[in-house]
């Protein structure tokens, strides 16, 4: 499922069109050419020019105010519908189409046909994800395997189709991020990284009972070593959640050497394919095999799809069907079996995300968060092959509390002096999402030791809930957001430890330029109450100039396989993860370290340059960006670390005006005290840009 804002759906059904919505200003730098030359000459003219403004404090003007909407849930379904010769049939009205969700036909609140040259608001770039399992194919059947994809990529690489090649073996490793490059796919794709699991899928001597025996069971009765298969699924889930925050239709194509269903994967099967519903994404698979065999599933009639009914009925049946096509099937993908011929048939991947119906309705049933529902769309001549996904889930929605009491009370609590019972540290980073709109990615450590659970059917079971506001100078709402998280424990142990512990938290909210006074209020509902408070400032940007984010930091960072971090911010939605050069960075709310401790911060340069030099155009120049890191002593100013000014060349992605960076913070060296960390950012000529973050080592 998608979440469309109110008044940026799909055309409705009541009007002819909807304006296609404004461009950022960042995104209309594309052709600019980079006026900078080689980075070594210039450094000093930047340190001359960051030691001039050392000194110099920024003081901007709040920046208007930014309206962000609230939203109504519509839920968007792509549909590709073909004729008897496998064409894309483009003479659809609405009324040709029906849909159901979970039994109860639905009525249609948009349509649109999504092709170039047709639907205004079609998106110009689209996203192909060949994702290669090495665990469980050998080294022949990878080779084979990649050619076809390289030919695949010589007949359909263009400058609005971008590629990604994944690799899964001992790990996700993501070896070429999205691009239209068709000779680093190539590259990629030539590498053979075979890593079979010496024991996947492999039956073991001992049989073992079919009824009320083990899990990993065979419909012959035999022992099956099910882990590769579970862990492979559980890469896709991965690589399929990173994927939901790229806007639109995406496509994920799975190269594996095959796998067979056992009731222990079906859990897994399910798993995944709810959550590629859910990011909108259809699984293209490609095995060894598709049909026969232990891999035998039931085969739909002509110009018909399997549904979710018999897939679920193939699952419990026939416990050794392969899970490929359950995988295609319920996601609207197409299931392949290796053959020479399969470049020209990947093409269908291309051809069904140039164009498509998208149809759209608001669910007659209100749905609780985090469900996933059963959908089923038909078109109305029988002579038509209609494919789309068969389920959506139900995502967590911005502001829960609005309008409910509790949120109103909450909110009333922490305008009042009370401290509460809960204690609590805050954070505020922020980073823009667009020219004059920030993204705050608010992190808090609550000690929950106050809190109380009670039995509900056999489990321990308790609730946050939490509201925050953000207020201008004259007691307005600038922004809000509020949140329930549920907690459920097993045992009065794991409740006990949960209490003793510190409960981190994070979320996201939208809001412009200002300044303004945050508070958050927070309470279980049992009488236990917390709040926290601090000023929040975003500085205004145009998109046209040098800019810096905030300052995450953190205690904590680990390898991250997001491979949406390469992307234009103005491609993505939803909550974004702070990651750059594969790792990811998980911000702390509490600015206090221990001696000796390990520290990091995130950061994001915004230089519209760099949109010049892209993938199509590899000849332009990086634009010249430098920075410089000190840490101070908060009360002296004296420096106590200071890199010096150096280039920001190995942050910065061709075409992509923003720079993420993950950096160490020299805690673990610092005696105690209290600090500022003080970044800086620069071109050769204009005024420095400078964040601060205050922080301690005790």
């Amino acid at each position: 499922m998608r979440q469309v804002p109110h008044g940026e759906s799909p055309t409705d059904l009541s009007r002819p069109a909807i304006d296609p919505p404004p461009v950022p200003a960042v995104r209309s730098l594309r052709n600019m050419r980079s006026r900078f030359r080689s980075p070594r000459r210039h450094l000093l003219a930047l340190t001359i020019l960051l030691l001039q403004a050392c000194n110099l404090s920024a003081q901007t003007p709040d920046g208007p105010e930014t309206v962000i909407r609230a939203e109504t849930r519509v839920v968007l379904v792509d549909a590709v519908v073909l004729d008897r010769k496998q064409q894309f049939v483009r003479d659809l009205r609405p009324q040709d189409f029906r849909l159901w969700e979970d039994g109860k036909e639905q009525k249609l609140t948009s349509f649109s046909l999504e092709s170039a040259g047709v639907s205004q608001e079609r998106s110009n770039k689209h996203y192909i994800a060949l994702f290669f399992d090495n665990s469980t194919g050998g080294q022949t059947s990878q080779v084979a395997m990649r050619r076809e994809a390289s030919h695949f990529v010589d007949g359909f690489a263009s400058p609005d189709r971008y590629m990604a090649v994944i690799n899964y073996g001992q790990g996700l490793s993501i070896t070429q991020n999205f691009t239209a490059d068709a000779d680093r796919l190539r590259k990629a794709l030539n590498v053979v990284q075979s890593s079979a699991a010496s024991n996947a899928g492999l039956v073991r001597d001992v049989p073992r009972p079919t009824v009320g025996g083990a899990n990993n069971t065979t419909s012959f009765g035999m022992d099956v070593d099910t882990s590769p298969y579970r862990n492979l699924l559980a890469s896709v889930r991965a690589l399929t959640a990173s994927l939901a925050t790229i806007k639109g239709r995406k496509a994920l194509v799975l190269f594996t050497g095959g796998a067979a269903m056992t009731g222990d994967l079906t859990p897994d099967v399910k798993a995944t394919i709810d959550a590629a519903n859910k990011a909108n994404v259809a699984l293209y698979t490609v095995g060894s095999s598709v049909s026969g065999g232990a891999d035998a599933m039931p085969q739909a009639a002509p110009n018909q799809r399997l549904t979710v009914a018999d897939i679920r009925k193939a699952m419990s049946t026939t416990p050794d069907a392969t899970l490929l096509q359950a995988l295609s099937d319920g996601t609207g993908g197409i299931a392949y079996a290796t053959t020479n011929d399969l470049a020209a048939s990947l093409g269908k991947v291309a051809i069904e995300q140039d164009q498509y119906y998208l149809l759209g309705y608001t669910p007659s049933v209100e749905a609780a968060e985090g469900t996933c529902h059963e959908l089923n769309v038909k078109v109305a001549r029988s002579d038509l092959e209609i494919r789309a996904r068969q389920g959506y889930c139900t995502s967590k929605p911005a502001d829960p509390l609005s309008g409910k009491v509790v949120g109103q009370d909450l909110e009333a609590r922490a305008a009042t002096g009370a401290a509460g019972n809960i204690t609590a540290a805050m954070q505020l980073p922020w980073f823009y999402s667009q020219p004059g709109v920030a993204q705050v990615n608010l992190a808090m450590e609550i000690n929950p030791s106050a809190m109380k659970f009670h039995k509900d059917k056999g489990k321990l079971r308790g609730e946050f809930d939490l509201a925050g506001v953000a207020y201008r100078a004259d007691n307005s709402v600038a922004a809000r957001f509020s949140d329930t998280v549920k907690l459920d424990f097993d045992t009065q142990q794991q409740a006990d430890a949960f209490l003793k512990s510190i409960y981190h938290y994070e979320n996201q909210f939208r809001i412009g330029a200002g300044q303004y006074n945050f508070r958050v209020a927070f309470t279980s509902r049992d009488q236990s109450f917390g709040k926290a408070e601090m000023p929040l400032k975003i500085d205004p940007w145009n998109g046209q100039t040098l800019s810096l984010g905030g300052l995450a930091l953190s205690r904590d960072t680990h390898p991250s396989a997001d491979i949406a971090a390469g992307l234009d911010a103005a491609l993505l939605e939803g909550p974004r993860p702070l990651a750059a050069k594969g790792s990811e960075l998980v911000p702390t709310g509490n600015n206090h370290f221990r001696t000796g401790e390990r520290g990091f911060f995130y950061t994001e340069i915004y230089e519209p340059l760099l949109a010049a030099a892209t993938d199509t155009n590899p000849d332009a120049k990086l634009p010249l960006v430098g920075m410089r890191i000190r840490v101070l002593d908060r009360a002296t100013q004296a420096a106590k670390d200071d890199t010096g000014v150096k280039a920001a060349t190995s942050f910065m992605r061709p075409g992509n005006p923003v720079a993420p960076m993950i950096m160490p913070l020299p805690t673990a060296t610092l005696p105690a005290g209290q600090y500022t960390l003080e970044v800086t950012a620069m071109r050769e000529t204009g005024a420095p840009v400078v964040r601060t973050a205050d922080f301690d080592v005790n």
